[in-house]
């Protein structure tokens, strides 16, 4: 429904990389400050005409996970570190937590994380390659003995959105210990025991 074909990105001329850079640019500045990504919107604030930034982005969706790709980018590499360190457990934890962060802190990487049906191919593959990354770390913490071996990484995400939504939707979300405490619940049923 809302598929772009897959197959290899053409490669831009300088003048549309550019543009495409200002667009994205912009989408994320009124996502920054709680406005909604509209493609008239964007064009204006990118200073750009809307046939380009449609030219680019076919919908709003395929903006928005444009502008969430550097925050899926961030957190698999995060994943992909905290598999080899030495303490799984707290590299998950540390890991759990950044991505907490990132699903309150970026709308729309909480959108582009929890969308059944992705706007691109690029946001599925970064998707399943954030799900390979929490798979590796959660193999590691099961294996120390750390983690119930019946969690996935698929359940694993759901949880962390669970938590993110939980959040902000609670009377208290401006309480600046609200993350950490629903996390750490999360987390006594994961790790079967109290977290630190």
């Amino acid at each position: 429904m809302k598929d772009v074909p897959a197959g290899p990105q053409p490669v831009l001329r300088k003048d549309a990389a550019r543009n495409r850079r200002y667009i994205v640019d912009a989408a994320r500045a009124l996502a920054r400050e709680g406005k909604p990504i509209q493609l008239n919107a964007v064009a204006k604030a990118a200073d750009v005409g809307v046939g380009t930034v449609y030219r680019h982005f076919p919908t709003p969706e395929a903006l928005v996970e444009a502008v969430a790709s550097d925050r899926f980018v961030s957190l698999i590499r995060q994943a992909e570190e905290a598999a080899g360190a030495r303490d799984a457990e707290q590299a998950l934890r540390v890991f759990l937590k950044a991505a907490v962060t990132a699903y309150l802190q970026d709308d729309t990487f909480a959108s582009a994380v929890m969308e059944p049906d992705p706007a691109t191919p690029d946001i599925r593959d970064l998707r399943e390659r954030l799900q390979d990354g929490l798979r590796g770390l959660l193999a590691r913490t099961a294996a120390d003995g750390g983690l119930r071996p019946d969690l996935t990484a698929a359940d694993v995400m759901a949880l962390l959105c669970g938590v993110g939504f939980a959040v902000r939707h609670s009377p208290d979300r401006d309480d600046p210990g609200l993350p950490d405490r629903y996390l750490g619940a999360l987390l006594d049923g994961a790790l079967g025991k109290k977290s630190r």
